[in-house]
């Protein structure tokens, strides 16, 4: 207990909360241990995530899952995700409009943006029209928070800023701002504030400036935090990995321990964070995995996950 003693006052609440007062198992050296918070049985296996925040709502807010480019909803509460007709995707980002209905724009299989919006009090997504140039793109950059006028898509080298604005609940234009370019395409990114972090080539680029390497099959770039020196997770293969952002080549193994009457997994096949709350116990945000093992969403509370992984021990 003495390394939970060490835990802020609400990081030890949380994880006592998960861990039932049970002491983490020794781990191997260079691997942490995260206890899962809760988890949900979606039966869905998404290979990408994304997140439609409620701002009036938080325990309502969605979770959006993306599997074989079908697109499902359910929330941090929620238990089997229900299947929107979507149409057939590659990539999407929920958007946060306060006060109204939230939004998320997708890609096509072709890379050309559409649209849909939440109808009504119950979720239920709808689509909507698009106004933009005739582009196509690979896919969108995570934000540490759900993104209101302003989204970052990448295709080839190129990091593309779009500007997001709505003629009305059935309009939504899209209009490209500006553009910057990486030395090599672009597989991973995550714009946040002032920081930007883009995995190009296997590489990380922080604010445009080599990092060192992270691995060739980096996906679900997060962050943990924007301060200081933020703690990063990403998947590489079926493995969670945590790093600094300061010295990415420093990096720690990540299992997901057991929580209380829930079981915990070695293999991750996806990962999103999130600052955005999702209510209750994720009121300051998630971490939200997808088990390759299962069909299932394992939550962890974003408090402690950043206070575990920003002490973890290093190679």
């Amino acid at each position: 207990m003495k390394n939970l003693q060490k835990l802020a006052p609400a990081a030890l609440a949380i994880c006592l909360a998960a861990c039932g007062g049970e002491p983490p198992e020794a781990l191997p050296k260079g691997t942490v241990g995260l206890r899962i918070t809760s988890e949900v049985p979606s039966k869905v296996k998404a290979d990408r995530i994304s997140v439609i925040p409620n701002d009036v709502a938080p325990w309502i807010s969605q979770i959006l899952l993306l599997a074989d480019g079908q697109l499902y909803r359910t929330t941090a509460n929620g238990g089997q995700a229900q299947a929107v007709n979507g149409g057939t995707l590659k990539d999407m980002v929920g958007l946060m409009r306060k006060g109204e209905a939230g939004t998320v724009l997708t890609l096509t299989r072709e890379g050309k943006l559409s649209a849909m919006i939440e109808k009504d009090d119950e979720g239920r997504l709808a689509r909507m029209n698009v106004s933009a140039k005739s582009e196509n793109y690979d896919g969108f950059c995570q934000g540490y928070t759900a993104p209101s006028d302003t989204v970052y898509a990448y295709s080839g080298k190129t990091l593309v800023t779009l500007g997001i604005s709505y003629e009305s609940d059935s309009l939504m234009r899209v209009e490209r701002l500006e553009t910057q370019n990486s030395p090599k395409p672009i597989t991973s990114c995550l714009m946040a504030e002032n920081l930007s972090l883009i995995v190009s080539g296997g590489e990380l680029y922080v604010n445009g400036a080599s990092a060192g390497r992270v691995g060739d099959t980096v996906s679900g770039l997060g962050a943990l935090s924007v301060k200081s020196t933020p703690t990063l997770v990403y998947v590489d293969g079926d493995t969670l990995i945590g790093a600094r952002q300061a010295n990415p080549d420093l990096k720690s193994k990540v299992v997901i321990e057991d929580g209380l009457s829930v079981m915990g997994t070695k293999n991750i096949s996806h990962t999103f964070t999130t600052g955005d709350s999702l209510g209750g116990t994720f009121n300051e945000g998630a971490v939200i995995l997808q088990d390759s093992s299962s069909d299932r969403l394992i939550l962890v509370a974003r408090p402690f996950a950043q206070q575990a992984l920003s002490k973890a021990p290093k190679k």
